[in-house]
């Protein structure tokens, strides 16, 4: 089955020719937040999810649940993902679960992609992008280093420092928005622009020390 992920050959072929007008000034605009790569938002969530972080096998009920989505359009994203290559489907007691196929060639480009349009810096800077209070965002630990290139294992959790003037209640809440999306704990630590600046606190220098991605906010305030 031809895949769903890029555009058919035969249609380009087909409308082939002069470059449209509209398309010119489209290319001239600013990229969308998310590059339009995939068919949908909801593809590229239902990849997160089965692409990032720790492998794990998943229930399509789960996936339903995890993306607020109904039953049957996850089983049929997920039929015609698997029929692309992209991932894999396993029969168990509990019903058919779906992984991650490892051995795909598309794996390794795919969850690169994945990671830099629907992960955590996509995800961190729109919930907590929101905000008005935060002043900087930045992803540290396992995930930073991920960003930078560094391989190995999919980091598990989430560890975002938070730089604004914002109660803990107000972070515990984004970080649960931003986890139930990314289907990974997210974890922000939170410290004033002032404390920020200062370079007196052993923590924040550890963290400094370390790979340190800033994340731009997708809002303004």
């Amino acid at each position: 089955m031809r895949s769903n992920l890029v555009g058919s050959a035969a249609e380009f072929r087909r409308r082939k020719g002069r470059v449209p007008d509209a398309f010119l000034r489209n290319a001239r605009s600013p990229a969308p937040p998310q590059p339009p790569i995939f068919r949908s938002r909801f593809q590229g969530e239902l990849l997160a999810r089965v692409l990032l972080g720790p492998e794990r096998e998943i229930t399509m009920l789960d996936l339903a649940v995890m993306l607020r989505s109904d039953l049957g359009s996850v089983m049929r994203e997920v039929e015609s993902l698997a029929d692309a290559g992209v991932v894999a489907l396993r029969r168990t007691l509990a019903g058919r679960v779906v992984v991650r196929d490892t051995s795909s060639p598309l794996y390794e480009p795919l969850a690169q992609l994945i990671m830099l349009t629907f992960g955590p810096a996509t995800v961190v800077a729109d919930v907590f992008g929101r905000l008005p209070a935060v002043r900087e965002l930045h992803l540290f630990g396992p995930w930073a280093k991920r960003y930078e290139g560094t391989q190995g294992d999919p980091p598990g959790d989430v560890e975002v420092l938070v730089i604004g003037d914002l109660g803990p209640e107000t972070a515990f809440d984004a970080a649960q928005q931003a986890s139930a999306r990314l289907g990974l704990p997210v974890h922000p630590v939170v410290r004033t622009l002032a404390q920020w600046q200062d370079d007196n606190d052993p923590f924040l220098r550890e963290i400094r020390a370390s790979p340190l991605i800033q994340v731009t906010p997708l809002h303004t305030h």
